[in-house]
């Protein structure tokens, strides 16, 4: 019989231990992290010792083992709620929020649907809103924890033939402020992180405005080339998890932050600092539009 309790008590006390070390690593939720940036972030924290759950619209499997895919739709509010309450039972909490998942669009605003506009900002906007409603209550639970908001350097100021993509970022960068003054009481940190171009497979999946008229406006495939060229060419999106990494153990994190070249994190100081019209043609002629001449 003192054999037998003694087991149980070694059961016990392994069991407690193992408790204690789970519930002491922080659970993370990522939207679309299934692809390009959010499955970078996804991998780096997973590396860094984080439960991770990524998420995507269908049901995907990561190719780290180590993250955990949940399907979800963060533009419907039934399967946001249902994937949130799967990591709730599984983890008891959630410690940071990862908000992700996008849509690119490019197109001259004269011929943007309203049907494509109301897409980008389901997904961009809305679909934050969503998921910041259904784990604010988990967050608050752990008296703290991260909201992480990824926007962009076009949240910023407004970019040719992407106006649709940059105004829902406006959007973002908007509601987060909100946002963070409001969770502030709870010990909840809200960020901003805002990249630039990053090596990822958002122009292959970038919607593009159809029937578009060239000879109004014959700067536009130029201007959509250099876009996918800059893609094309830029740097590994490791650079924003590791950012994130960052973030996450700073103890009071700033609102913003800005990940890409010196030149993309600069641009942001000029448009702070120059008139308007000045900062319009410096981005005009990034993308060779200075050349046009103006209409009659």
């Amino acid at each position: 019989f003192l054999c037998l309790f003694f087991e149980i008590e070694q059961l016990q006390f392994r069991n407690d231990i193992f408790t204690s070390v789970k519930s002491d690593q922080k659970v993370v939720l990522v939207t679309g992290g299934s692809s390009g940036i959010g499955k970078a972030i996804a991998e780096h924290l997973v590396e860094v010792g984080y439960i991770v759950y990524g998420t995507s619209r269908s049901d995907q499997k990561s190719s780290s083992s180590k993250v955990k895919m949940l399907k979800m739709d963060v533009t419907k509010e039934n399967s946001v709620r249902e994937a949130i309450e799967k990591i709730q039972l599984s983890e008891g909490k959630i410690d940071v929020l990862i908000n992700n998942a996008g849509l690119g669009m490019a197109g001259p605003l004269e011929f943007t649907s309203d049907d494509d506009a109301r897409e980008i900002f389901s997904t961009n906007v809305f679909g934050v809103m969503n998921v910041c409603r259904h784990t604010i209550p988990l967050l608050r639970q752990t008296n703290g924890g991260n909201i992480i908001n990824i926007t962009s350097i076009g949240g910023h100021f407004g970019l040719p033939y992407r106006g649709v993509y940059c105004s829902s970022k406006f959007a973002v960068e908007g509601y987060s402020e909100s946002l963070s003054m409001e969770l502030r009481q709870f010990g909840i940190s809200v960020s901003i992180i805002e990249p630039g171009d990053f090596k990822t497979n958002i122009n292959a999946n970038r919607k593009i405005a159809r029937n578009v008229d060239e000879s109004l406006y014959p700067q536009f495939q130029q201007a959509l080339n250099q876009v996918n060229n800059e893609v094309h060419s830029a740097g590994d999106p490791i650079l924003i998890g590791k950012k994130i990494h960052q973030i996450l153990n700073k103890k009071s994190p700033n609102l913003y932050y800005q990940v890409g070249t010196t030149q993309q994190k600069f641009s942001v100081f000029l448009k702070r600092i120059l008139p308007g019209r000045i900062f319009e043609a410096i981005i005009m002629r990034h993308y060779g539009m200075n050349k046009c001449k103006k209409r009659k």
